[in-house]
């Protein structure tokens, strides 16, 4: 019975979950210092050394670094005192002690409790954190020893712990260990053997005439260095070494490259130095180039079994990783490696199968076309215009191109036209992978809009649940039998209309792969209808949802450029676009919602945009049929309209251009108002309205001529009770407010002060100066109030 609790207990500790441990732990550490609890302290030590005891190797709970200097402190202060006080003390400080045992390995326990000792805590605390310094002094010397070792599994261990440590810990070996390493990988990459190694399971297997040479991927005899891609029935020690080493290179290389040049804050431009890295790599660097061109020109073969042609690929792109390294590595190299890169790069374009290695290739030339003289444009432009229009459905090159685009943007934008010239392509990728590339995307459009893109990028992102709609419909095409349709019979739905001359124009202009071809189309309420049967399309709806967010950062990106004159000539196209969007409600909710919310925030920007476009802003409010479906835009703009159309923000704005706003906007307020009398009012009307009294309100204050014609616009709608068929909160609060602005507007001295303050208003300041507006009024409304 008691070994069954017992059982039971060790059970319970051994499945204590983390979220428990790291509870007791702060529990524990709350404790620690308060000699009055060491009871209670020492009951939860005791606890925490059972679950670390009973714990399994390859489960150990994790005890942070911070709980574990506590202990520490606490074993140090217990050792150093000459007199411990209390019980609890001796207690607390052994179950310290024997946690910290169950925590440390043996051969730092010496070190940690060999008596009091002021360097202790701080040599703990590097252990603590990983900076294991010893522990790699005395394991280096024996990894390297594996190295030239004859038994496979010590070579390949030491092979790949001396490759990680390199790759994560940055100059943990010393050039001597580095340059052992590099010699002994050479070594395996260039010689080994040509045969196979004997059948294991055959009678004899020391018969030499029972051996064959390895064959090439293509089934012929191998008569060149042997690589992972040769083919063998079974494998010496030497060649599995050769294989493991190549697996292994890039990794090594790299992390030498991370450690020694892109951390060298004297290395010169693109991170290449002229440090000799021959002198450390040795002979690896040569032997390398020469195995990646002896794979590249195995990877031209034809496989014999289909499923090596994987491999291939991989290898291939293993080795084009291995030499853009190499080529920062030694500059002497890059002349040579260039024009097998380039070879290779022809071929790419014409074998579709090898995608995969196009981006790495086009990273070559990015980092070291410069070296060679050589403009890499032309690679450029057949990549992002051609090859992604025709493979923008292959994930993995599209993962490939915007991780690039990504880790590499400062230098794509300020060295090359990508971003500026082939963002529709671009943009292509987002439109059929909408949830994935969402986040790169974000941070990728900054960098695309400039003075020149800004209005097509605009365009681009209000139709790119077009652009979806129109590539699913070229892919169901491509799918389909091609029926051309006449060019006067009207299609019955998207497929037809991608197949009508008339029509085929439009998809092609949406799915365009450069810019600079015209901002949009006047033909756009046309694709929309002929796009309708796409509208509940699922990867349409998803890339509705993205659109806002991406029309944010573009609005606030436009915002930074600090140029009024090219801020003013986006109004227009807002007003415009405001009612060209893709049929879908929720959609053109969200689109409207981000276009009323910014269109605040840009005029609050560049004030003096009012004045400029005042013939636009006019135009569009003039029309009542604008108000249609865009409410929120309509109503915003006339709140701008009346707090920023003065002379306070633009010298230009004279009193001519405030009566011309004003008369405008009083035609429109009587048209509203005669439409709010009628049975089917639209509901918004009072919120418009509202909006266009305050407006009138504001401009009056500041051309007192048009103070009478003000007051009788606020006393028609003051009327308006008992007038109208709408009966509802709203309307009430509109009648207060024409009562109030008119009761304001009598006194015209008053009304520019109250309807106009000043800018101060937005500062505390003006709230509490004694002598600001803000309080003579308050004191004004206490003495009536009195």
């Amino acid at each position: 019975m008691a070994m069954a609790q017992l059982e039971s207990l060790l059970m319970k500790a051994r499945q204590t979950p983390q979220e428990e441990i790291d509870a007791l732990c702060s529990s524990i550490g709350g404790l620690l210092s308060l000699p009055d609890r060491s009871a209670e302290c020492c009951g939860l030590l005791r606890q925490l050394f059972l679950i670390l005891q009973v714990s399994k190797s390859d489960a150990e709970p994790f005890i942070s670094p911070d709980f574990t200097k506590n202990m520490i402190l606490v074993l140090m202060s217990g050792t150093q005192s000459s007199k411990v006080s209390g019980q609890g003390s001796v207690g607390k400080c052994n179950l310290c002690h024997m946690i910290l045992t169950e925590l440390f390995p043996l051969d730092q326990q010496d070190e940690m409790f060999d008596g009091p000792d002021s360097g202790a805590v701080p040599k703990l605390m590097e252990i603590i954190m990983g900076k294991k310094s010893k522990c790699f002094d005395q394991m280096l010397p024996q990894l390297t020893r594996w190295l030239q070792s004859q038994e496979l599994e010590k070579q390949m261990s030491g092979l790949a712990i001396l490759t990680s440590l390199n790759m994560l810990h940055a100059n943990v070996l010393n050039p001597e260990q580095i340059n052992t390493t590099s010699e002994r990988m050479a070594q395996w990459l260039s010689s080994a053997k040509l045969r196979q190694a004997p059948n294991p399971y055959a009678v004899n297997p020391f018969r030499k005439d029972e051996e064959s040479r390895v064959t090439e991927i293509d089934g012929s005899t191998n008569v060149n260095i042997f690589t992972a891609l040769n083919i063998g029935q079974y494998y010496t020690d030497d060649q599995l070494m050769n294989i493991y080493s190549f697996s292994l290179l890039y990794k090594w290389l790299k992390a030498y490259k991370v450690n020694n040049l892109d951390n060298d804050s004297s290395s010169a431009e693109e991170g290449r130095t002229k440090c000799p890295s021959e002198n450390v790599l040795g002979s690896l660097i040569a032997k390398s180039v020469d195995y990646c061109f002896r794979v590249i020109e195995q990877c031209e073969r034809k496989v014999k079994v289909q499923s090596d042609s994987e491999c291939q690929i991989a290898c291939l792109l293993e080795a084009v990783q291995v030499l853009d390294t190499i080529c920062f590595l030694d500059q002497n190299q890059i002349a040579r490696v260039f024009q097998e890169i380039k070879r290779l790069h022809a071929r790419l374009q014409e074998d579709t199968s090898l995608s995969p290695v196009l981006v790495p290739v086009l990273k070559y030339f990015f980092n070291h076309s410069n070296f060679v003289v050589h403009d890499p444009q032309h690679t450029f432009h057949h990549f992002f215009s051609v090859t992604l229009s025709e493979r923008f459905k292959d994930q993995g090159l599209m993962y490939d191109v915007v991780d690039f685009l990504y880790s590499h943007q400062e230098r794509v934008l300020n060295t090359t036209d990508i971003f500026s010239k082939y963002f529709p392509n671009l943009f292509k990728i987002l439109a059929w992978y909408p949830r994935v590339f969402l986040n790169e995307f974000c941070v990728l459009l900054p960098s695309m809009i400039n003075w020149a893109t800004a209005v097509e990028i605009f365009h681009l992102l209000l139709d790119l649940p077009c652009i979806t709609a129109a590539l699913e419909v070229i892919e169901k095409a491509k799918k389909s039998e091609p029926v051309t349709i006449p060019i006067d019979v009207d299609p019955s739905n998207s497929l037809e209309a991608y197949n009508s001359p008339r029509l085929r124009p439009l998809f092609s202009y949406i799915v365009r792969a450069e810019s600079g071809q015209g901002d949009t189309i006047d033909r756009l309420p046309s694709l929309h209808a002929v796009l309708k049967d796409c509208t509940q399309n699922k990867r349409v709806l998803v890339c509705c949802q993205v659109v806002p967010i991406l029309l944010k950062i573009w609005f606030e990106t436009v915002m930074e450029c600090e140029d009024a004159d090219f801020t003013s000539t986006i109004i227009p196209v807002i007003l415009e676009r405001s009612g060209l969007l893709f049929d879908i409600p929720e959609f053109i909710q969200d689109i409207h919602m981000v276009m009323s919310e910014k269109l605040l925030s840009l005029c609050k920007e560049y004030p003096e945009i009012v004045t400029k476009e005042r013939e636009e802003i006019s135009d569009f409010l003039h029309s009542t049929t604008n108000m249609k479906g865009r409410v929120s835009v309509y109503a915003n703009l006339i709140y701008v309209v009346g707090e920023y159309s003065s002379s306070t923000y633009c010298t230009d704005c004279t009193s001519e251009v405030i009566g011309k706003y004003y008369e405008s906007l009083e035609v429109t307020t009587y048209e509203l108002l005669a439409q709010l009398s009628l049975p089917e009012a639209d509901t918004d009307l009072p919120k418009v309205i509202s909006a266009l009294i305050s407006t009138l309100a504001k401009l009056a204050s500041r051309c007192q001529d048009l103070i009478p014609r003000a007051i009788l616009s606020l006393t028609k709608v003051a009327k308006l009770h008992g007038m109208v068929s709408m009966q509802s909160l709203a309307t009430d609060t509109l009648i207060h407010r024409a009562t109030a602005l008119m009761a304001v507007l009598k006194n015209p001295e008053s009304a520019s002060h109250v309807l106009n303050p000043s800018r101060d208003i937005y500062t505390a300041q003006w709230h509490l100066n004694n002598t600001s507006k803000a309080a003579i009024l308050r004191s004004m409304h206490r003495l009536i109030k009195e």
